[in-house]
């Protein structure tokens, strides 16, 4: 897969990617308990695809349980919905955010980065390594490095890994790190 790249902006209704602010509506009713939503992004392989990821709502928990297969984040695959109104089930610290449609070119600050391979805050291999034994690749990441001024870091000015099966195409939160 070639590289791609998308950049977080201000908010912009006629968007469908963006970070925070409350879930899409097609998901809020199924949002696990004690997850909140963090962001819905354009699948980069389903032109009618979203992707949305949620994250525990417990600091403790999320960084205690940041490697798969026990990771605090999840990922739902489902078609475009707008914004519902489920405030319970949003991060209210993290305000809301547009991301851009993807692209070739990279910013200065990375933001989202799909393809190629993963820039690695800590190049540690027992973040991946049982990942890969079980057929999933690195698929794209959302690197805190590149939000816009202002916003809150949900996951310490770190980044978070999402990988896809090989078989079953499934996109998973692998983990996440932070500096």
């Amino acid at each position: 897969m070639k590289e791609l790249f998308a950049n977080c902006l201000p908010y912009n209704s006629d968007l469908k990617a963006r970070m925070g602010g409350n879930p899409p509506e097609i998901i809020e009713d199924v949002i696990p308990e004690n997850y909140n939503f963090y962001a819905v992004l354009n699948h980069p392989d389903k032109r009618d695809m979203m992707l949305s990821v949620l994250i525990y709502d417990n600091f403790d928990i999320l960084l205690d349980k940041n490697i798969y297969p026990e990771i605090a984040v999840k990922v739902l695959e489902h078609k475009y919905s707008e914004m519902g109104t489920r405030a319970d089930k949003s991060i209210p610290s993290l305000e809301v955010s547009s991301i851009s449609d993807y692209s070739e070119t990279e910013s200065e600050f990375l933001f989202i980065k799909v393809g190629g391979e993963p820039r690695l805050i800590q190049p540690k291999k027992y973040f991946y390594e049982k990942l890969e034994e079980e057929d999933y690749f690195f698929f794209m990441q959302i690197e805190e490095e590149g939000y816009r001024d202002g916003l809150d870091y949900v996951f310490m000015y770190g980044a978070l890994y999402l990988y896809k099966h090989k078989v079953t195409n499934e996109v998973i939160a692998g983990f996440w790190q932070y500096s």
